[in-house]
């Protein structure tokens, strides 16, 4: 059984997509999409998991996350869905889905790597948890990832770095 598996976080259109604010979020999405089909392809389907940030209650109104069911809360386009391993949170840290810890250590998953657009530290916070709550080994692929900031990603990177994460 597979002891590793893939966190795709918020590769949705508001973020990634052709449509996004460009100045807010200004970085090589079309490149950022090849590389992380790229590292889905190197999973089996069923050790792929994908994350969505979704809007609940009062997030709605400050603009940082999409509504559910709008165009901006769709993965983008071209994305590679490989299954149906799919979690929406309204939280940036992935780990404070109980189903989804329950699942990893149902299955004594030892190791995640972690890709995708890095909003409201969604993945810093995610890495955190991950290493310090739940002891499993963090795998961190920077041609995988994007930040809203270059100094956004020396912070996270350092952190990283203090928190038991492999830096590929």
């Amino acid at each position: 059984m597979e002891k590793k598996v893939l966190l795709v976080i918020d590769m949705q259109e508001i973020y990634a997509g052709r449509g996004r604010n460009k100045d807010k979020y200004n970085y090589d999405t079309e490149k950022l999409i090849d590389q992380v089909n790229s590292r889905i392809a190197e999973y089996p389907p069923e050790a792929v998991y994908y994350f969505k940030s979704i809007a609940k209650g009062l997030g709605g109104l400050f603009g940082s996350m999409p509504k559910e069911g709008t165009h901006e809360a769709k993965f983008v386009e071209r994305l590679k869905i490989v299954s149906k391993n799919i979690y929406e949170r309204s939280k940036p840290d992935c780990m404070a889905i109980d189903e989804f810890v329950d699942f990893l250590r149902a299955r004594n998953i030892q190791e995640i790597e972690v890709v995708g657009v890095d909003i409201g530290c969604s993945i810093g916070q995610t890495v955190v948890t991950a290493t310090n709550d739940i002891d499993l080994r963090v795998l961190y692929n920077s041609n995988c990832m994007v930040f809203p900031t270059p100094d956004k990603s020396v912070k996270i990177r350092e952190k990283f770095r203090r928190n038991r994460v492999t830096l590929l």
